[in-house]
């Protein structure tokens, strides 16, 4: 018994070592994005907006499907009618005019039920309501796109804004202790009367300057780790790293008159602007005077019971009826109403027509400046690499030249400051060269999981 508890014990202490260790294993952009999914309170909206508009298909195809409805009352009632001058004729007994009939009930009994049925044949305001539903249903899948979309961009922009701000910060508190010894060594040296006061002055600079930029990232830090614990619903934690000295190869992009022309036909924002105006021109067939008549088929079943007694003693009155036909309307004047609708129609329509096409004006130059932009971040990080290796044999060659005394520590420091700017550069260049293709193929609407997935690739 105590070997199976020790079994036990030894399992879930390697059970919680291995979730611990899983833990702690660096996210990725993928594991980010999909973090984001489940706890941003943005995107449930959006689900749950998608949700609904999947709802109006079914709701298109009801509107040309049967109603059955029932009725039924009971409780109590009276009644009186009173005929004269009527024509009475019975077999045997001749005819006589003139006759009054009268009829009274008064306290009753009252039972009546109806089954009302109608089945739309034509009308072009169901049929306008019909098809803007559908559209409305497929207005939020693409509403419901344009969200996956963003939010990914988001994910990663908030992911490498993480990354970015403690590889930055790791890199100005290395260049900043340096600068504190450094300016700790002037002072040592001016004391013993090797350095001038001028030395003091500018070492000092140099650290103070130094601890401002550092300050500065470790804000920007804080502020990236709460706004990615806002999205995701969890602290950071370790991520994986942008390895400097790795080489990024330029991406394939294709002609950019080709990229304006996917963006226009493909953008998720277009195609919602232009399903907007259909939608807006379906409400102007809706009000047109001349398809306004409806058909339908029609049918009743009724029955009326009233049981009591009244003026002239027991009386007993019983309906039922039924009919099935076909029924047509034509409004014939609605007061001006019908027409103001329709020219409100035209103008809707007028004014979505107009957003569309000033939708794709501005995706268009969006998707010019992510183009040249991809274009521009590829050359900037081969011109930065470069620099990191000349800065790199600077610092090298500049405390070569210190320990030899042919170069002071203020050079050497300085050296070492341009060096980490570079590293800094490089980083946001590779950062934004991978940020501008992912932002390139959301605009048209092919962003998914797999861009994220070759993002991941530049990381390590």
């Amino acid at each position: 018994m105590s070997l199976t508890k020790h079994s036990l014990a030894v399992l879930a202490l390697s059970i919680g070592m291995t979730a611990s260790m899983l833990h702690a294993q660096p996210l990725d952009l993928l594991q980010t994005w999909q973090l984001a999914t489940e706890h941003d309170p943005e995107y449930r909206a959006r689900m749950a907006q998608a949700n609904v508009g999947a709802t109006r298909d079914a709701q298109a195809r009801s509107l040309w499907l049967p109603t059955l409805g029932a009725s039924a009352t009971a409780g109590r009632g009276g009644y009186k009618s009173s005929s004269q001058g009527a024509n009475f004729k019975s077999p045997g007994m001749g005819s006589e005019d003139r006759v009054e009939f009268n009829n009274s009930i008064t306290g009753g009994d009252l039972r009546t039920y109806e089954i009302a049925l109608k089945q739309p044949i034509f009308s072009r305001e169901r049929l306008a309501q019909s098809r803007q539903l559908r559209m409305g249903s497929e207005l939020a899948g693409l509403e419901w796109q344009h969200t996956q979309q963003q939010l990914m961009l988001r994910a990663a922009e908030r992911y490498f804004d993480v990354l970015v701000s403690r590889q930055a910060t790791q890199l100005l508190e290395q260049q900043h202790k340096q600068a504190a010894y450094a300016e700790q060594e002037t002072r040592t040296r001016f004391e013993l009367g090797d350095r001038p006061v001028t030395d003091i002055h500018e070492a000092t600079a140099q650290a103070r300057n130094l601890q401002a930029m550092l300050l500065n990232a470790q804000m920007q830090q804080q502020l990236a780790e709460a706004a990615y614990a806002d999205l995701t619903g969890q602290p950071p934690g370790p991520l994986l790293r942008l390895p400097l000295t790795t080489q990024m190869s330029a991406p394939e992009l294709g002609s950019l008159a080709q990229w304006l022309s996917d963006v226009t036909q493909l953008n998720p924002a277009v195609q919602m602007q232009d399903m907007g105006a259909d939608i807006a021109l379906e409400s102007i067939a809706q009000y047109a005077s001349w398809k306004s008549p409806t058909l339908d088929l029609v049918g009743r079943l009724a029955h009326e019971k009233l049981d009591g007694s009244g003026r002239y003693g027991s009386a007993l009155n019983k309906v039922d009826d039924w009919m099935l036909g076909i029924q047509i309307n034509v409004p014939i004047f609605t007061g001006g109403y019908r027409s103001a609708k329709r020219k409100e129609a035209l103008y809707t329509h007028e004014q979505r027509v107009a957003e569309a096409e000033a939708m794709r004006q501005q995706v268009r130059q969006q998707a010019r400046t992510a183009w040249h932009a991809v274009q521009v971040s590829s050359q900037q990080v081969d011109a930065l690499q470069q620099a990191l290796e000349a800065s790199r044999l600077r610092v090298e060659s500049t405390r070569l030249g210190v320990e030899l005394g042919d170069k002071t520590t203020l050079e050497k420091l300085d050296a070492e400051s341009q060096h980490t700017r570079v590293q800094i550069d490089l980083l946001n260049a590779k950062v934004a060269l991978i940020m501008h293709q992912l932002q390139l193929a959301a605009l048209v609407g092919s962003l998914d999981r797999q861009h994220l997935q070759q993002a991941n690739l530049y990381l390590q």
